[in-house]
C-alpha cells in the first residue's frame, strides 16, 4: 500500500474525529430544540401512559420559594411530567430496561410481581394466597374472624329485613386469581403460613351455617379450571378473564332465577373466538412497553339474551369491586334487567341511563330506599376485597333502619310483584353475531 494512501487515511480519521462532539453537540441540539416545540404545542398525538400519575402544575416563582429551593424541585417535578415525547421516550426507556435486564420499575414500586414465566400478579394477591392478607385488616386472627362474623350477622339482618319488600340480597364470593392460579405464584420470599383464617375460608362456611343467601364462584372456578377450554385468569392481568366474566354472569341471572323462583332473560354465550384484549392485560399495561410480554392468548365470545316475552326483567344493585366491570362491559345486563346501577365500592355510583365513565356520590343517595325499591341487592367480591365486603353498606342500612319509621315500597313496584306472570317488556329480538 502506497505510503501517501496511509498518510490521506489517516488525516481523513483525525478530521472525523475532530467533527464527532460537533455532530454530537448538533443532535443533541436537534433534539431538545425538538422537545421544547412538543412541549410548547403538542404537534404530535402520542398514546397516553397507563397507569395513575400525580398531575403537577407550574409553580409561582418567588423570592422565598427560591431559596428554600422548593421553587427548584417543583419546577424539576413538572418538567419530568411535561417534557415533549414523553410517551415514547418512556416506553422506549422501560422496553430498553425490560429487554435488557428484566427490570420493572414498577415491580421495583412493588405494585406488581412477575413471575420467571411472566405471570403476573398484584402484591396483595401475592399476600392471600401466603396468608398474610388479613393482618392488613386485623392485628390476628381472634379480631379477622369477629370483624367478619359482625359484618355476616349484619347482612343476615339485612336479608331478613327486606324480604317482606321483595327484595332478594345475595352475596356473590368471586374468585381471586391467587386461588385459580395458585401454581404460577412467585415463590414465598416475605410472607408467612401462620394465618389460620381467610376471609373467604371464613365466609363461605359461615354463610350457611347462617343462612345468608350467597354463590360460591370461587370454589366453581377451582373445580372446572382443568376442564375448561380457555383461560379464567389472564396470565398478565388481574381480573378474571372476559370470558369467565361471560359464563359467571350467566351463572348469577340463574342463581337470581333460583332464589327468586322466577324467570328471567338468560345470556346467551356465542362460539368463542381467540384475541387478546387491553382489560385482560391490565398490569402488564403498567410497565407501559412498546411490545406486549410473550403469554399465551386470551379469548371473548360474543353474548347476546334470550328473547322470552314471559321473561321478568327485575331491579338489579351491585354493591362490589372492580371485578364487576368486565361483566358490565361483555355482557347484556341492560337487555337482562329494567336497570344495573352498580355501586363501587360503595364509594362511588355509575348509572345505566347515562356514561358509564360519570360518577356519582353515594351520599347523593337515599340509598335504604333505593335497595327496598330494588328487585335484587348483590354484594359481588373477589377474595381479596373480602375483608371489607359491604364497604360500609351494612351499617349505614342498619343505621338508617334505626332512625326511619315510614318506609315503603314503591306502589308500581307491589302491583306487579307477581312477577312470573308479568310479560318482559322492551326486549326486542338480538342480532346475532359474526
Amino acid at each position: 500500500m502506497p505510503i501517501n494512501f496511509v498518510f490521506l487515511q489517516v488525516i481523513f480519521i483525525l478530521k472525523m474525529k475532530s467533527r464527532i462532539p460537533v455532530i454530537l453537540f448538533a443532535l443533541t441540539a436537534v433534539l431538545l430544540f425538538a422537545s421544547m416545540i412538543q412541549q410548547a404545542t403538542g404537534v404530535f398525538r402520542f398514546k397516553e401512559l397507563n397507569g395513575v400519575t400525580k398531575e403537577t402544575i407550574i409553580p409561582e416563582a418567588n423570592f422565598a420559594n427560591f431559596c428554600d429551593r422548593s421553587l427548584q424541585d417543583s419546577t424539576e417535578a413538572y418538567l419530568k411530567m411535561h417534557y415533549g415525547f414523553r410517551e415514547p421516550l418512556t416506553r422506549l426507556h422501560n422496553q430498553t430496561q425490560w429487554t435488557l435486564f428484566r427490570y420493572s420499575q414498577v415491580e421495583e414500586d412493588q405494585r406488581i410481581v412477575i413471575t420467571p414465566d411472566n405471570w403476573i400478579f398484584e402484591p396483595w394477591t401475592v399476600e392471600e394466597y401466603y396468608q398474610s392478607h388479613a393482618y392488613q385488616h386485623a392485628k390476628d386472627s381472634v379480631e379477622m374472624a369477629e370483624k367478619l362474623e359482625a359484618e355476616a350477622q349484619r347482612l343476615l339482618e339485612i336479608q331478613e329485613f327486606l324480604e317482606p319488600y321483595g327484595t332478594h340480597l345475595f352475596v356473590a364470593l368471586l374468585p381471586g386469581k391467587e386461588q385459580v392460579c395458585g401454581e404460577h405464584m412467585p415463590k414465598n420470599t416475605a410472607y408467612f403460613l401462620d394465618k389460620k383464617i381467610t376471609a373467604y375460608d371464613f365466609y363461605k362456611n359461615r354463610f350457611k351455617e347462617l343462612g345468608v343467601n350467597h354463590i360460591d364462584l370461587g370454589e366453581w372456578f377451582v373445580q372446572m379450571k382443568d376442564t375448561v377450554s380457555y383461560p379464567l385468569f389472564p396470565q398478565t392481568g388481574t381480573h378474571w378473564s372476559n370470558l369467565a366474566a361471560i359464563h359467571s354472569a350467566d351463572t348469577l341471572v340463574r342463581y337470581m332465577e333460583w332464589l327468586s323462583d322466577s324467570n328471567l332473560v338468560n345470556i346467551c354465550i356465542d362460539k368463542t373466538f381467540r384475541r387478546t384484549l387491553k382489560p385482560d392485560a391490565d398490569l402488564e399495561s403498567l410497565m407501559n412497553l412498546i411490545w406486549p410480554l410473550q403469554k399465551e392468548p386470551n379469548y371473548l365470545a360474543s353474548a347476546t339474551y334470550d328473547y322470552d316475552t314471559t321473561a321478568w326483567r327485575p331491579r338489579l344493585i351491585t354493591i362490589g369491586d372492580s371485578f364487576y366491570w368486565n361483566i358490565l362491559n361483555y355482557t347484556p345486563v341492560w337487555d337482562v334487567f329494567e336497570s344495573v346501577p352498580f355501586w363501587y365500592y360503595f364509594s362511588t355510583a355509575y348509572f345505566d341511563d347515562e356514561d358509564l365513565k360519570v360518577a356519582h356520590k353515594i351520599s347523593d343517595l337515599d340509598v335504604l330506599q333505593e335497595v327496598i325499591d330494588a328487585d335484587f341487592v348483590m354484594l359481588s367480591y373477589s377474595t381479596v376485597s373480602l375483608y371489607k365486603m359491604s364497604n360500609g353498606f351494612s351499617e349505614q342500612i342498619l343505621h338508617e333502619l334505626k332512625n326511619k319509621t315510614n318506609i315503603g315500597r314503591e306502589t308500581a313496584r307491589h302491583e306487579t310483584r307477581d312477577h312470573k306472570d308479568v310479560p318482559c317488556q322492551n326486549v326486542t329480538r338480538p342480532v346475532s353475531k359474526n
